[in-house]
């Protein structure tokens, strides 16, 4: 009997503190195992301000190193609304990602920077302790002050882009 070969691929990912950032799957890996799917714009943002960590980057050179020809200053400016509210878990945020003023934008640097290694697929038939089951479930309603980061967060990410939009025209 002959021996499979295996390839395993080592994928770069960034290291949050409650999240892991992997651009080749697109996808941000929370710490209670969920995983939010980035859009492929968001992800091409994010990976860019990972790779300049620290740093702030204008929506002007964001634009014109991540957005594909053709695309508008506007929707890269959706693109960048998203993905802030992304940075958001149950209404607090989680990963680093901010407006610096009419700056631009900055992710912290991430506490590890690493090569993931992807191991094979397992057998989709056979479940295991990553699958979810869905049960009935009620949903707790909250106070609305618990949602007031969340508006904060929003409305200083808003009044970022307006400013952002009127320094690039």
């Amino acid at each position: 009997m002959e021996d499979e070969m295996v390839t395993k691929v080592n994928s770069r990912c960034y290291r949050f503190s409650n999240v892991d950032f992997e651009p080749e799957s697109r996808s941000l890996y929370w710490s209670d195992s969920s995983v939010t799917t980035l859009t492929y714009e968001e992800c091409r943002l994010l990976e860019m301000l990972c790779y300049h960590a620290g740093e702030v980057l204008s929506a002007r050179v964001l634009y014109t190193s991540t957005s594909l020809p053709d695309s508008s200053f506007n929707q890269h400016q959706n693109s960048i609304c998203s993905l802030l509210a992304k940075t958001y878990r149950q209404g607090e945020k989680v990963l680093p990602l901010d407006v610096v003023g009419d700056h631009g934008y900055r992710v912290a640097l991430p506490q590890k920077t690493y090569q993931r290694r992807e191991e094979l697929a397992p057998n989709p038939s056979v479940p295991d302790e990553l699958d979810v089951h869905v049960e009935d479930q009620e949903i707790a309603v909250t106070e609305s002050n618990h949602h007031l980061p969340l508006f904060v967060g929003v409305v200083t990410v808003i009044a970022a882009i307006a400013s952002s939009i009127v320094m690039f025209i």
